[in-house]
């Protein structure tokens, strides 16, 4: 019989400060010796959309970072940052003073970055907001759909597409999206995917594969936005993530000409009402320029400790 080793690992809901909001992930603070192989395995049987798995360095607040779907490995995200940090404090580094610096080195091949994570300390010790920071550099396509086939392809009415001085952009650090400005909240939900308008339109080409749809905030909570990411690889009852957005985002506030330059603050908000909502604060450096420099932050809420035996 094969000997196992026993790992301990942690379950946070992430960009929430509420038990059962936002994103559920589970982090393992120390998965010295597991293999890639072993934690493909982990991460398929725990079936999270993903898996961290931390390593120590020969230094108290640098670590390893892997991160794993069910399916594969996949870069280290703003929502998987926002975890290892949070675990890491909750349970194995000390926060010496009210900002501690945690740094995450990813070793994904061709997507190694190191990544600075602030993680604060409220006067009565408990855990604050968690923040990263992004240099980063966008990609505008100024050639959208017409207002009539995004409607079309969100299932909405062409009244329902744009607000204030805010227009549909095709913006990329990286990735593409199509980011486009709803009337409303209530659009935004009722929003549907149509893959035959979308097919049918110019969208294709972009190589953009997700629309992130994004209104004024109207209800009493501290965002300024909503947003949801639909497309053709969406289930049409899935509201994912938003994290791999939020670059793309800023840079997309930041083109349109009634934005001022200097430092802006404000909060978004994922997932309905009375969901699994997510909160994000962005404080963003608008320069003018292509290259912008945002600061990430959340809260998250310890919920589960766990042990796994692996063979």
């Amino acid at each position: 019989m094969n000997e196992s080793t026993q790992y301990t690992y942690y379950t946070a809901d992430v960009f929430t400060d509420q038990p059962f909001h936002g994103v559920a992930l589970p982090v393992f603070p120390d998965a010295s010796g597991l293999t890639d192989s072993q934690m493909q395995q982990v991460a398929n049987e725990l079936s999270a959309t993903s898996t961290i798995f931390l390593q120590p360095t020969d230094e108290e607040y640098n670590r390893t970072i892997r991160v794993f779907s069910k399916m594969k490995e996949i870069p280290a995200s703003i929502h998987t940052i926002l975890a290892a940090s949070y675990v890491l404090a909750k349970t194995s580094v000390s926060l010496t003073s009210k900002h501690t610096l945690i740094t995450l080195t990813s070793l994904m091949k061709n997507h190694e970055q190191v990544i600075s994570s602030f993680v604060s300390k409220g006067d009565d010790d408990e855990i604050g907001i968690v923040q990263q920071t992004y240099n980063t550099h966008a990609a505008v396509d100024y050639y959208t759909p017409t207002n009539e086939e995004l409607a079309a392809m969100l299932s909405l009415s062409p009244a329902d597409i744009g607000f204030d001085n805010y227009r549909p952009l095709i913006v990329s650090c990286g990735v593409p999206y199509l980011i486009v400005p709803i009337m409303s909240y209530t659009a935004i939900r009722e929003a549907k995917f149509n893959e035959a308008a979308w097919s049918n339109s110019s969208a294709p080409s972009s190589l953009a594969q997700e629309i992130l749809l994004f209104a004024n905030n109207t209800d009493d909570n501290p965002a300024d936005f909503h947003a949801r990411l639909l497309g053709p690889a969406i289930a049409h009852h899935e509201d994912p993530p938003i994290g791999g957005a939020i670059a793309a985002f800023a840079n997309h506030i930041c083109d349109h000409a009634h934005v001022q330059a200097g430092t802006h603050i404000f909060a978004i908000q994922r997932g309905a009402n009375d969901a699994r909502k997510s909160l994000f604060y962005i404080e963003m450096d608008n320069q003018q320029s292509k290259d912008l420099t945002i600061r990430v932050g959340g809260h998250a809420v310890l919920m589960s400790e766990t042990s796994i035996r692996v063979n």
